[in-house]
């Protein structure tokens, strides 16, 4: 039953990570537009992804804790299974003839690896500090 919770728990942080992913996408693809704040993207990415970090390091620090197998679940099932099941299926609800769809799919390939060194980088010292299930 424990570790039921513990592989739970684990997925529902990379459901998350997925989603916050999927959410930063369209607000950096809302700043590309020319008329917007385009000379400012960079700034953008980069404090989204400083965003995404901390968010990594708070959940990481108080829902799993110091434990090494749940960062590498967290991790693993989110770069390969919940990040690109998310990105299709947002890839589809745009359809492929409109700018937003190519404005999101070019910040999704330019900005992935950003985010996956962020959100790796946030976990790892949210293991170093964590407080959570090691605790309990």
């Amino acid at each position: 039953m424990n570790w039921i919770k513990f592989l739970l728990r684990t997925q529902v942080m990379a459901i998350i990570f997925g989603v916050f992913r999927i959410l930063c996408l369209h607000i950096l693809a809302f700043f590309d537009q020319p008329e917007r704040a385009l000379q400012y993207i960079n700034w953008f990415v980069y404090g989204l992804a400083i965003l995404f970090g901390i968010l990594a390091f708070l959940m990481t620090r108080y829902f799993i804790g110091r434990s090494w197998i749940a960062v590498l679940l967290v991790l693993i099932s989110y770069l390969i299974i919940y990040q690109p099941i998310l990105l299709n299926v947002q890839r589809t609800i745009l359809h492929q003839s409109t700018g937003d769809y190519q404005v999101i799919n070019f910040l999704a390939i330019s900005t992935g690896l950003v985010y996956f060194v962020i959100l790796a980088f946030g976990m790892v010292l949210g293991y170093w500090f964590g407080l959570g299930a090691a605790k309990r």
